[in-house]
């Protein structure tokens, strides 16, 4: 029968052990990172700590016995191995239909004579994209490097053929089919020297000399420079100014630039008829809250932009135009850019496209 002080020693052990419970149980669940325990075979999830709940965007009720079959990557992974411990990206699907790509930890553990996966996941998504963003804007600087060199490369060869064409067709003066072939060559011809053009521009962009300039004279002497190619189709353009709006610093005529392009291309967004409205107003910095930036926005109701294409548009080159050069909205992106500005762009099919430059204002108010 035991005595008094052999009860109070295993009290006591009992005690200590519930205090370890606690102290282990409190280091899994208020871990920095998710942490999760996951039977193979089912892909289901056995326990999971705070962290994971917010990871997947799902209450511990639900977290608790739903499937991941992503999970299948690191089983195969530690299985064939035989390493202790296996690191992985995975892309985990979360209920709410997006996507978290995930940096994970795994490794075998015995738990009741079963076989478990415990793992430790880390949300990458945010850094994932700027590593994107990173190697885009690497791609971008090697494209304008290359495209600069091939481009200077064809500008001689390019006049030269320019000019015997010219004088062939002085010369010689065709009539008939061959007329027509020889206007083909030389239209072909200048189509080339355009995209060779841009693309110089595109590489050699210079810094822009700035100071302070009023956005709305700036965006009104860009719609009389447009003026005439409106006059081909019946659009009707509506200007609504703000006023008392601050000034920004700029470069009056690089940011003509921009909005030139972008009133020509909502122009050659509307087949024959339609409105083109044009605003200008100050808004709050989504990034800086404290800050204001003046705002021009283009609108049309004209084609819109198919969604495969809304995320290619800056892209160099890319075109849907049949005489475009696919250089006009990455030259502005990119001088807007260096005047510490972004463009953003809104379209929907059938309705029309918006796009907005949003610079820094010079003077808050």
């Amino acid at each position: 029968m035991p005595t008094q002080k052999q009860n109070s020693y295993g009290a006591e052990q009992f005690t200590q052990l519930q205090k370890q419970l606690v102290w282990y149980k409190s280091f899994f669940e208020y871990a920095a990172d998710a942490a999760l325990i996951v039977q193979p075979e089912t892909w289901s999830v056995l326990d999971a700590n705070d962290y994971a709940t917010r990871l997947f965007g799902m209450p511990r009720g639900e977290l608790l016995g739903a499937t991941f079959v992503e999970f299948r990557k690191v089983f195969k992974q530690l299985s064939q191995s035989g390493a202790p411990a296996v690191l992985s990206e995975m892309t985990l699907n979360v209920p709410d239909g997006g996507t978290v790509t995930a940096e994970v930890s795994a490794r075998f553990v015995e738990y009741d004579g079963q076989r478990l996966i415990q793992a430790i996941a880390r949300d990458i998504t945010e850094q994932r994209a700027l590593n994107d963003k990173m190697m885009q804007a690497d791609k971008m600087v090697l494209l304008g490097q290359l495209s600069a060199g091939v481009a200077h490369e064809i500008r001689n060869p390019l006049a030269a053929i320019n000019l015997n064409l010219q004088l062939l067709q002085r010369k010689v003066k065709p009539a008939g089919i061959e007329a027509n072939y020889l206007q083909i060559a030389l239209q072909g011809v200048e189509r080339i020297t355009r995209i060779v053009e841009a693309t110089l521009d595109f590489s050699r962009q210079p810094v822009p000399v700035t100071r302070l300039e009023d956005i709305n004279e700036t965006v009104r002497t860009s719609i009389d420079f447009v003026a005439p190619s409106f006059a081909r189709k019946t659009i009707t353009v509506e200007v609504h100014y703000a006023e008392s709006i601050p000034q920004v610093m700029a470069d009056a005529k690089q940011l003509q630039q921009v909005f030139v392009n972008l009133l020509t291309n909502a122009a050659d967004a509307i087949r024959a008829k339609g409105r083109i409205i044009v605003k200008t107003y100050i808004e709050r910095d989504a990034y800086h809250y404290e800050r204001r930036q003046v705002v021009a926005a283009i609108s049309d109701n004209g084609a819109g932009i198919p969604d495969d294409d809304i995320d290619r548009i800056f892209e160099p080159f890319f075109t849907r135009k049949a005489d475009g050069t696919g250089l006009g909205l990455p030259i502005s992106r990119k001088i807007v850019q260096q005047h510490h500005g972004d463009i953003e762009v809104e379209s929907l099919v059938g309705a029309g496209t918006t796009f907005f430059v949003k610079l820094p204002a010079s003077i808050e108010i």
